[in-house]
């Protein structure tokens, strides 16, 4: 059995997430969780090379992000952590599955070191700049909008 990419690169779907989770304050429910499932089966077939486990974890992990939407985002702080859980949610599910199929073999000093040593402090200075952007941009296109409606 193989080692999980042979200890030279493994496809993190951080940054995706911390995506998803600033989109999910501002974007509909049923386009995000699309858009999650489309990205998952894409990711699947690119980085895992079977269909299903990120197809199945990205729409999943988004609608626990609509469920906790009053709780998740009250403030920065709350968004970090929330991100936090998820991404730590994400990764041990897809491992799991993984594992559980031997799609892949990996020790656990290896898995902690590579994704929960320094994810956390670069994912955190991602948050913000993200929720940020997203906001501006939905803010553009709203007052865009009117601004057409009124001419």
């Amino acid at each position: 059995m193989e080692k999980w990419t042979q200890d030279n690169y493994i496809a993190s779907a951080h940054l995706l997430l911390i995506a998803l989770l600033c989109g999910a304050k501002y974007l509909p429910k049923n386009f995000l969780i699309t858009t999650a499932l489309v990205i998952g089966c894409l990711y699947d077939v690119y980085y895992v090379g079977v269909i299903g486990i990120y197809t199945v974890a990205f729409p999943l992990i988004v609608w626990i992000m609509y469920i906790l939407k009053n709780t998740l985002y009250q403030n920065v702080f709350t968004m970090f952590f929330g991100m936090i859980i998820f991404v730590t949610s994400l990764e041990v599910v897809t491992l799991g599955v993984q594992l559980l199929f031997k799609i892949a073999s990996v020790s656990t000093s290896f898995f902690v070191s590579r994704f929960f040593s320094t994810n956390a402090f670069i994912e955190h200075h991602f948050v913000y700049p993200f929720s940020r952007s997203i906001h501006e941009a939905i803010q553009r296109r709203i007052a865009s909008f009117f601004l057409r409606l009124t001419v």
